[in-house]
């Protein structure tokens, strides 16, 4: 059974944690920046006081060692922030140069805890409290966000600094066991804090990395989805088409009459004028039997391309419905227009002389045609127009064949 430590990260890939590594450098960078201002801000104002007090004492100025400890820190804050500003505008860097750099920011923070540690150890001679180091170290510690590693290297060279110069600069061994006491369990505490807070921007950082990426393959499944629903709208309009679309003749069939009318309808809330046509092949069982069916569906085919081509396909619509039928609807067309549309397609038929050696009408392929009109609002009435027209193509038949009728011999003086 696996252990959970405490201040442990779960395992993440290399490449994972390559980029925490990567997103600390830059946000210890920006703190080492501001904390560098704020050193130089404070090292001026010490050096300031310092010079000051000086003055005032003796009546003329006078070096002593803190005032070349804050100068000494002064200078490196300042060469610092200039070598960080210096990086920052390189457009790009190899790997060599980035390790570099990197060391030399850890060389920065340790060198500040140093020099709080020197600090200390010159205090012991008047003040005997370690405050500089201490105040170091816990800005270092809350500050700069690194691995338990970088930490404790850079922990290990202060430390040794101050632990071995307590006894050599304080002369009390009581003061100097008091110290070793305090500063443990301060370091202790500093140390804790720094885990934590690195523990904490580690995991934020690797669950925003979740959360992008959750994100991301969500939108990709999202993207995938809508690919996936695209094309299956499009196969099912295709799918939809193959139903309303005759395969032989590849004009609409039976069903996309319907289609098509019911949508006319919807989009009206009023009664419209229509007219239907229902052509037949004459005598065209005989046509299958004496010349075969593989003929008799070139026939239908030339039937309905001629059909096509005499009708103004913008206002008018053409279906095969059903064998050697046809239907054609037109709205807004008075009677003697859709007269002279049928009459050119019985024509336009005739013209093509497609023998029929069998037809009892003629020895070439002929159409007969009845229409009816009328006003439709509803589906109801466009059946019955249906009929209609239908009844008007039987007295076509019935009169001869390869003519033109329209329903109740409405303009038998026309034909």
């Amino acid at each position: 059974m696996r252990m959970n430590f405490p201040f442990s990260i779960p395992p993440v890939s290399l490449e994972k944690q390559k980029l925490l590594e990567n997103h600390l450098f830059n946000e210890n960078l920006q703190r080492c920046k501001l904390f560098a201002k704020i050193v130089i801000l404070f090292e001026v104002i010490l050096i300031m006081m310092n010079v000051s007090s000086s003055v005032v004492d003796n009546g003329h100025f006078r070096i002593n060692t803190y005032l070349v400890l804050y100068f000494i820190l002064l200078i490196m804050s300042i060469t610092m922030l200039l070598y960080m500003r210096w990086f920052e505008k390189r457009p790009e860097c190899t790997k060599r140069q980035y390790e570099r750099f990197r060391f030399g920011l850890l060389g920065f923070v340790n060198f500040f805890l140093v020099w709080g540690a020197v600090v200390t150890l010159v205090d012991q001679r008047d003040y005997g409290h370690v405050m500089a180091f201490a105040v170091n170290l816990m800005c270092v510690s809350i500050l700069f966000h690194a691995s338990n590693r970088t930490i404790l290297f850079l922990y290990v060279l202060p430390i040794a600094v101050i632990f071995i110069g307590l006894p050599i600069f304080q002369p009390s061994n009581v003061i100097v066991m008091g110290h070793y006491i305090n500063l443990t369990v301060f370091l202790f505490f500093c140390w804790l804090a720094s885990r934590m807070l690195y523990i904490s921007v580690s995991t934020t950082f690797y669950h925003k990395l979740l959360l992008t990426e959750t994100n991301n393959n969500l939108a990709a499944k999202i993207a995938e989805n809508e690919k996936m629903n695209k094309e299956l709208a499009k196969v099912n309009h295709q799918l939809r088409q193959l139903t309303i679309i005759d395969e032989l003749t590849k004009i609409p069939n039976r069903r996309g009459f319907q289609q098509f009318i019911r949508e006319r309808l919807d989009h009206s809330n009023t009664k419209q004028n229509l007219s239907l046509m229902m052509l037949d092949i004459d005598a065209f069982k005989l046509f299958n039997d004496n010349y075969g069916h593989l003929e008799g569906d070139k026939v239908i085919t030339i039937v309905a391309q001629t059909i096509q081509t005499c009708i103004d396909t913008t206002t008018s619509f053409t279906a095969r419905f059903g064998g050697e039928e046809f239907v054609i609807a037109a709205f807004d067309l008075d009677d003697p227009e859709m007269y002279q549309v049928a009459e050119a397609i019985r024509a336009t038929v005739w013209e093509r002389q497609v023998p029929h050696e069998y037809s009892p009408v003629s020895n070439q392929i002929t159409v007969s045609i009845g229409i009816a009109s009328g006003y439709v609002h509803n589906e109801a009435e466009v059946e019955q127009l249906l009929e209609n027209a239908d009844h008007a193509l039987y007295k076509s038949k019935s009169r001869g064949r390869n003519r033109v009728e329209y329903f109740e011999d409405q303009f038998n003086n026309i034909s």
